[in-house]
């Protein structure tokens, strides 16, 4: 069964209807370094996030300097920690493990523009995923981003480096980027991801999720 995080939530309605249908984890953006639209402050974020139950997990997008990210996981102690920016191997490592102290496992994302490349000191995707792999992190997002919206770009990722990737990890792979309830079916299909990461497939408007096309979503990806 495909894991499926809605992201990008900004409030306690949204995030009711992704559990209502059944997703697997729901993400907050919170502090990003850059400007996005879904950026929640840490006060906003923990206020959702202890509202969030088993067996759904919640995640922290963030990215920035490792002591940062290590302050924001003690002030709000979500399930998981995304890490969705330039960190580098080093950083990876370092925050694995000291999230690892806390009980909060760690994500990566490797974001590719719409040429291939990556955004990552290891610009090579499939270099990139092996070195990662070793760091201890519990899964690699692979997303799409653009320079002007680091994520929740809505660009499809090429699905060659995303099987790249997937060969060469030894954790599983999550796919993002330009995921919505009428490409999932087919996309799923062909990638066959360990989980899928969506935010704005399901929205409205920046934070507002749609509650049908979630539920369309999770009708496209049930067996």
């Amino acid at each position: 069964m495909i894991q499926v995080k809605i992201c990008g939530l900004m409030n306690k309605n949204d995030a009711d209807i992704c559990v209502m249908a059944g997703v697997d984890m729901v993400g907050f953006v919170v502090e990003y370094p850059q400007p996005v639209p879904w950026n929640l402050a840490a006060g906003e974020a923990k206020e959702l996030i202890i509202q969030v139950s088993a067996p759904v997990k919640a995640c922290v997008v963030t990215g920035g300097p490792v002591g940062k990210v290590l302050a924001l996981a003690e002030e709000l102690r979500p399930h998981i920690v995304q890490l969705h920016y330039r960190e580098t191997l080093a950083d990876v490592r370092q925050a694995v493990k000291e999230l690892n102290t806390l009980g909060i496992r760690t994500i990566k994302a490797l974001r590719f523009d719409k040429n291939g490349n990556c955004d990552f000191e290891i610009s090579d995707p499939v270099l990139a995923a092996r070195e990662l792999s070793r760091t201890g992190v519990a899964a690699i997002v692979v997303d799409s981003y653009t320079e002007a919206r680091p994520g929740g770009s809505g660009v499809v990722v090429d699905l060659s480096t995303f099987k790249a990737v997937q060969r060469e990890s030894n954790v599983p792979v999550i796919l993002a980027g330009g995921l919505n309830p009428d490409n999932i079916a087919s996309i799923a299909a062909a990638a066959n991801p360990y989980g899928v990461d969506v935010l704005t497939g399901v929205e409205t408007a920046p934070g507002r999720k749609d509650e049908a096309k979630i539920a369309r979503l999770m009708d496209a990806l049930s067996p």
